[in-house]
């Protein structure tokens, strides 16, 4: 739990995203989604799983 370096909303899971403009952060899963369809994420971040 933490706060979303976008809209500042505290005590909320939080997901990795690598932004085109502001580097590594981390964000809600609202924001995230919000960056997802904006297509303002670095491709390839947030993926999960094994890389084998």
């Amino acid at each position: 739990m933490g706060r979303c370096a976008l809209c500042g909303r505290e005590n909320v899971s939080l997901l990795w995203a690598v932004h085109k403009k502001k580097g590594g952060i981390w964000v809600c899963a609202e924001c995230w989604k919000y960056l997802f369809e904006e297509n303002l994420l670095v491709s390839g971040s947030g993926e999960s799983g094994c890389g084998c």
